[in-house]
């Protein structure tokens, strides 16, 4: 079960979608959850050694013997973890009573993330650009880092990645007021095919006025050069 975030009692907004799903899901089969963590460890532990064996690697080498199940643990227990819905993070509101006359403040924050490729499983790495203009609520800026976490945390392509991050935020925020730029270093790109050290790649979702508004869509890309550049 998937923790459903916390609004103030007196705060009736319910979400159409889960935040930790969001009309972007990975691709996941049904019956995901039909074996515990543990058990996950120990098959996905078997397979890897298989995988060793078959590389000709010598299992029973002192610094190879525990490899499997290492890879095991940090596969459920890390770098997957956002797989699992529980994971989601707790979001606790506050209300946003900070409004100027002609428009609401923007929350901007820049978060770095290690997210894996889904066609190679090796990382992509990288800062995730995140502004919104509050309505009705704020959240904790921990909070965004941690969503960004628990969307990174799972064989991703980018893409998605900021569709999935916007889309939750917008979901738990109820504003359509959203922007995500993300700029990663993808290592499948630099460590094989065409080994490009020096690879970036940026995708941007942008939402309400973001992509409607010359003015609010300039002050975001503006704040994303003067991060770079600090």
């Amino acid at each position: 079960m998937s923790k459903i975030p916390q609004s103030p009692p007196d705060d009736e907004y319910k979400p159409p979608v889960s935040p930790a799903v969001t009309n972007f899901p990975s691709p996941l089969i049904k019956d995901r959850y039909a074996l515990s963590e543990e058990e996950k460890m120990i098959r996905i532990a078997e397979h890897f050694q298989g995988i060793m064996e078959v590389l000709g690697l010598d299992i029973s080498n002192q610094s190879l013997k525990d490899t499997p199940y290492r890879i095991a643990k940090m596969y459920v227990k890390e770098i997957f973890s956002g797989l699992d819905e529980a994971n989601f993070p707790t979001i606790s509101f506050f209300q946003e009573d900070f409004q100027q006359e002609s428009k609401g403040n923007i929350v901007f924050l820049k978060v770095g993330f290690t997210s894996f490729c889904e066609h190679h499983f090796v990382p992509m790495v990288g800062f995730a650009y995140i502004a919104y203009i509050p309505d009705k609520r704020v959240i904790g800026l921990s909070k965004i880092h941690r969503i960004v976490r628990f969307f990174a945390q799972r064989p991703q392509i980018q893409e998605r990645l900021t569709a999935q991050i916007a889309d939750s935020l917008a979901l738990l925020l109820d504003t359509e007021n959203v922007a995500v730029s993300i700029n990663a270093r993808h290592y499948c790109v630099m460590a094989r095919g065409i080994q490009d050290e020096h690879n970036h790649t940026i995708t941007n979702v942008l939402r309400g006025d973001f992509g409607t508004k010359e003015i609010l869509r300039r002050e975001f890309l503006e704040s994303i050069n003067r991060q770079d550049l600090s």
